[in-house]
């Protein structure tokens, strides 16, 4: 099962470069997506938060055998993740940077992490998988926070 945490950490790696290098434009999408987030949208902003996801599939690598519901928390990630670059084509109408391996990679990669886990018997039914969906579900709130305490904080200033 290791590999697979592995996996997640390199699929992370290729979403992000995807995202901010070829063909990049992520922080411009965000920007249109939602004006208000608009002066949140900063290079140190966007490295720190992908900072964090790298760390945590780093700790996932360390930990995940022995915690299989934390190792498993990143295909929820992934999932949650994948969907929003979805979302995020229909709002602008076109092509999110993420997409491609948001759909291509994170989803079936998370996918195929969920039927090992569960067919070995290392996550033991629904509630396991539903408590590593609300933890990816948590992970990718983290830059929604961000973004909505700062425009809140900007607003008060």
């Amino acid at each position: 099962m290791e590999w697979i945490y592995i996996a997640f950490f390199i699929a992370s790696a290729l979403h992000m470069t995807e995202e901010y290098f070829f063909p990049g434009g992520f922080m411009d999408v965000m920007k249109r997506v939602n004006p208000s987030f608009g002066p949140l949208v900063t290079t140190p902003a966007a490295i720190i938060i992908n900072a964090l996801q790298l760390v945590l599939c780093l700790f996932v690598i360390a930990f995940g055998e022995k915690a299989p519901v934390f190792g498993m928390s990143v295909a929820g990630l992934f999932i949650i993740n994948g969907l929003a670059h979805i979302v995020g084509c229909v709002r602008v109408r076109g092509y999110a940077p993420g997409v491609v391996t948001g759909v291509g990679l994170y989803l079936p990669l998370a996918a195929h992490a969920y039927y090992i886990s569960l067919s070995s018997g290392r996550l033991t039914g629904a509630g396991d998988v539903a408590l590593t969906l609300a933890l990816g579900l948590l992970y990718n709130a983290v830059p929604i926070v961000y973004f909505l305490l700062g425009r809140a904080i900007i607003r008060r200033v």
